[in-house]
């Protein structure tokens, strides 16, 4: 980004970029030797501008290299460029004595005010929130969402002092790198974050008040065609244990990736050929019963045992990193543009495709189709469960059929189907 002189003019007259974020570095404070960093204004798509400061400090982890350093002096026009200019000097003179600037400043407010910090109050909402009610799968999700994109950019920051450009900024880097859809989640783990600190007394006002998603998400139609699903078969066999199983099932089950990846011996029922997944393994949050087909029983038969985990590559652990199965898959089977969700959409579109009733298909895939309580639900449940277990059969021979491992080119539906 550009080093120039900035005057009051010069900033006055800065237009927004049209994508991603630009920064302009001021030359009077870099030509500075005294000063070990450079200020700057940031501006976003959106119009937002902010002044910005890099220095470097002693890294106690590393003594012999130097950690970087950004902290966020003010917005502008609030600030001026004259008191960000002057603010900017003295955090840097602090930096040079070995000061870190950022871990001053919070002290010192929260010395006086007895303010939260970002990295306190986002560790307080996965303890005391996400943890708390989200499923374990879920719950690591949004811990990873902050370590990897929040906590980088606002540690060592009040909670009171990020301000709604610095949130746009936030989501709008991701839409930059091409991640429309983690803006959108990004945005929502964020919203969640900031209303649960309201409620906590931490903040009076929420920064992200008012900011709507990014980017418009359009409903996914893709179902693979019967010769992917050959090539897709085919690329599993390729990929082997314990991915290539496991991508199986979720084409065999329709049930879900981290369903089928957290699968535990101590849930299957081989002799009933049941797969009973636990309230809280579902994201529907209720029990959920899966018959097995005869090809899925063949299948789970022929693994190996190593721990509670079906599929574990640790025997403590369930497998994880589809991110690059999906891509080595990809090559293998020369199937691409899917996700691993469309296999889901794959197994209940065939379902229809051979005559499976909607609302057996509903519940093999756990949808909620209706609130049913206390006799009835109990009633409601076992009594679709030979009805999904004659639905699931007839998928898996009609997929046998498809990659030609059926015995005949004719599919019996069971009556009530």
């Amino acid at each position: 980004m550009p080093t120039l002189r900035l005057t009051a003019k010069v900033v006055e007259n800065i237009q927004a970029p049209k994508a991603g974020r630009a920064e302009y570095w001021d030359a009077s404070v870099s030509a500075d030797a005294s000063l070990p960093g450079s200020f700057g204004l940031r501006v976003t798509p959106n119009g937002a501008m902010t002044w910005v400061l890099m220095y470097r400090v002693d890294n106690p982890t590393n003594p012999t290299r130097k950690k970087q350093r950004r902290m966020t002096i003010g917005g502008y026009p609030a600030y001026s460029l004259a008191k960000a200019r002057d603010q900017a000097r003295e955090m840097l003179k602090l930096a040079g004595q070995g000061t870190d600037p950022v871990e001053a400043r919070v002290k010192e407010k929260i010395k006086v005010a007895g303010e939260q910090t970002v990295e306190g109050a986002v560790a307080a909402f996965i303890e005391r929130h996400a943890k708390r009610h989200n499923r374990p799968s879920t719950a690591k999700e949004v811990e990873r969402v902050f370590n990897v994109y929040v906590l980088p950019r606002w540690s060592g920051r009040l909670l009171s002092s990020i301000t709604p450009g610095e949130v746009d900024e936030l989501v709008e880097d991701r839409v930059a790198a091409g991640h429309g859809y983690m803006a959108n989640r990004l945005l929502a783990h964020v919203r969640k974050f900031f209303n649960w600190c309201i409620e906590r007394r931490w903040l009076a006002a929420s920064p992200i008040a008012g900011l709507k998603s990014p980017v418009k998400e359009q409903a996914r139609d893709r179902v693979l065609s019967k010769d992917e699903i050959v090539e897709f078969w085919r690329g599993c066999d390729e990929l082997g244990w314990p991915f290539g199983p496991a991508l199986k099932l979720l084409l065999l089950t329709g049930q879900r990736r981290d369903e089928v990846a957290r699968m535990q011996w101590s849930h299957i029922n081989l002799d009933e050929a049941l797969w009973t997944l636990p309230k809280a393994e579902t994201k529907a949050d209720r029990q959920h019963e899966v018959p097995l087909s005869p090809l899925v029983l063949e299948i789970v038969q022929g693994l190996p045992r190593n721990g509670e985990f079906v599929f574990t590559t640790t025997g403590a652990t369930p497998i994880s990193g589809f991110s690059k199965v999906k891509v080595r898959l990809d090559n293998l089977s020369g199937v691409t543009d899917w996700r691993l969700h469309d296999l889901r959409r794959t197994a209940a579109s065939c379902m229809a495709e051979i005559g499976i009733a909607p609302h057996v298909i509903e519940k093999i895939l756990n949808h909620a189709t209706g609130q049913i309580s206390g006799v009835a639900a109990i009633y409601n449940r076992h009594a679709y469960r030979r009805e999904k277990a004659d639905a699931l059969a007839a998928w898996s021979m009609a997929l046998q059929e498809i990659i030609g491992q059926g015995e005949d080119n004719v599919i019996t539906l069971p009556k009530g189907a």
